[in-house]
């Protein structure tokens, strides 16, 4: 792993390479483009802008919310080397492929369990929580945006991304049916605009720090939808997704810019009140 002035750099998503499935195209595309999927991209570029705006915050507890592969769960092991992160999924393959790559990695302030955000007991625990495109796939979420909270410690931080309504189909709508339908047996939670997630937010007991609506319709969207054309994990698909992920990573890029209005989804940086503990 490179370094500069003798301090280790962050790539986001090393844990990738050393799984044993992966593939000499995808190995070779990571060490071009970092991780070339549009989606997962930009998850981490919003996240390191919400990151970036509290940078004097030093937290020594963090909560990866819905973690799946661990991308975020590896970086910010690298971003906070005193911090002890936790990540949590329901996905038991996943979280024991994160297990194996942290052990590879030899990362010691880094730990994975198979547990639901709905089983999140704890109360004042974490200074940061990120949950990032999970929220979704609950039903329940308002009943998770609760337990959140109350696991945040007073002055803690919490980074949300969130998918909202979408104002009309997404680009090239129509070759996405693998895709879509993945989408639409996950993604099971109540629709609602970046308004009302802004207010279940802070219903929960979080104060906005800032929020900003991200993946707009000729940008965002669209480079998703390009890469996720060919959906189905196939070797001839891989090549295709090879083939257009710079020019997906030029739409993420703009997407950055912020200049479409056109948005489909939020990320909300949010912190808990310290409150009044006079009593």
């Amino acid at each position: 792993m490179a370094t500069e002035g003798g301090k280790r750099l962050i790539k986001f998503g090393e844990q990738r390479l050393i799984r044993p499935n992966i593939g000499i195209l995808e190995r070779s595309l990571f060490r071009v483009l970092g991780i070339a999927d549009p989606a997962h991209y930009l998850h981490y570029r919003y996240l390191m802008r919400g990151l970036d705006i509290i940078d004097d915050f030093k937290p020594l507890c963090i909560l990866d919310a819905g973690c799946g592969h661990g991308d975020y769960s590896f970086y910010l092991a690298r971003r906070y080397p005193k911090a002890f992160i936790i990540g949590i999924d329901l996905d038991s393959e996943a979280i024991t492929r994160n297990i194996e790559a942290k052990k590879a990695l030899g990362l010691r302030n880094l730990e994975f369990r198979v547990q639901s955000i709905l089983n999140v007991e704890e109360a004042s625990a974490f200074d940061l929580i990120i949950c990032i495109d999970v929220l979704e796939h609950i039903p329940e979420n308002i009943e998770a945006f609760i337990r959140l909270a109350k696991a945040l410690k007073p002055n803690g931080y919490a980074f949300y991304h969130i998918p909202t309504q979408r104002p009309k189909p997404v680009p090239f709508s129509r070759y996405l049916n693998g895709f879509l339908q993945w989408a639409h047996e996950e993604h099971i939670a109540e629709e609602r605009s970046a308004e009302e997630l802004v207010e279940i937010a802070l219903d929960s007991g979080l104060k906005i720090v800032t929020t900003f609506k991200t993946f707009g319709y000729y940008t965002g969207e669209l480079a998703n939808s390009i890469f996720m054309i060919p959906y189905r994990n196939t070797t001839f698909n891989r090549v295709l997704q090879g083939l257009c992920a710079p020019m997906c990573r030029f739409l993420c890029l703009l997407d950055l810019m912020k200049l479409e209005s056109v948005r489909y989804a939020v990320a909300l940086l949010l912190q808990k009140p310290c409150g009044d503990f006079s009593m």
